[in-house]
């Protein structure tokens, strides 16, 4: 697969390994010397990782120094751990974590927790800049559920901003944009029998994620099938437009970084 094309992997393509107590699947992870491009195409984003995490079980808590995270509760409820407390968190959550914040995940209820860990780094990280506190100003973590906010219509679908990026979006509050190291994270739900124009972002690439649903996606010159658990690559300046021919509606995450040309 040639570099800069686009591609849809599910999280069933691979084997499972242990990650932090939990079973996990890298699904995408930043591109790099040597490393495969139908593993890790990723420029803004840095990871993209899936994981269950059995009924009893507990992520121990750690932190990362120029690392953020955003931990996205698909199914399943429990807790998480940020610093010294610990919150509540169900299907919906998006967890945002700091670089330097220490989390970790508990399940203390009966059945799996499905959820996706989704990691950046943060602009001064990447600039070479040490980050102090003052420079970055708050840092703190943010829980929001994309059901907090009333829909738009975005692209032929009903819309939710969960997270968005600090610097871009400065009119928002801390909670709606604490982002550091990616531009965006959207929910978006697709009704039957509607589709989503195509269209390209020059300076931006993007994750489709589905939760649920299956249709058809427009990917460059092709369009393929989706479904739950596909992640679908799009490239800065792609274009790309979501079909939903089926009877279901289609949910499906978008996650935005920008890329400076």
């Amino acid at each position: 697969m040639s570099r800069d094309q686009p591609f849809v992997r599910n999280w069933r393509d691979q084997q499972p390994a242990n990650s932090h107590g939990a079973i996990g699947w890298k699904i995408l992870t930043e591109r790099g010397e040597g490393k495969p491009y139908a593993l890790s195409p990723l420029i803004g984003l840095h990871g993209l990782t899936f994981r269950m995490l059995q009924a009893g079980m507990v992520e121990p808590a750690h932190t990362h120094e120029a690392k953020e995270h955003v931990y996205y509760i698909i199914r399943g409820r429990g807790k998480v751990q940020l610093g010294d407390a610990r919150h509540d968190v169900a299907d919906g959550d998006a967890v945002y974590m700091p670089a330097r914040g220490v989390h970790g995940i508990i399940n203390d209820s009966d059945d799996f927790i499905d959820h996706l860990v989704i990691s950046a780094i943060p602009h001064w990280a990447r600039n070479g800049s040490p980050g102090t506190d003052l420079d970055r100003g708050c840092v703190d973590p943010v829980i929001r559920n994309w059901r907090d906010d009333p829909p738009r219509l975005s692209h032929g679908a009903f819309g939710w901003s969960i997270l968005a990026a600090k610097e871009q979006f400065r009119e928002r509050t801390y909670e709606q944009a604490p982002l550091e190291g990616f531009h965006g994270m959207t929910m978006h739900l697709m009704a039957a029998g509607r589709s989503e124009a195509v269209h390209a972002h020059a300076e931006k690439e993007q994750v489709y994620y589905f939760t649920e649903g299956r249709g058809r996606l427009v990917l460059g010159d092709e369009t393929v099938n989706v479904r739950d658990g596909d992640a679908a690559y799009i490239p800065p300046g792609t274009p790309h437009g979501l079909i939903n021919d089926g009877r279901e509606w289609i949910q499906h995450l978008i996650l935005s970084a920008l890329i400076q040309s």
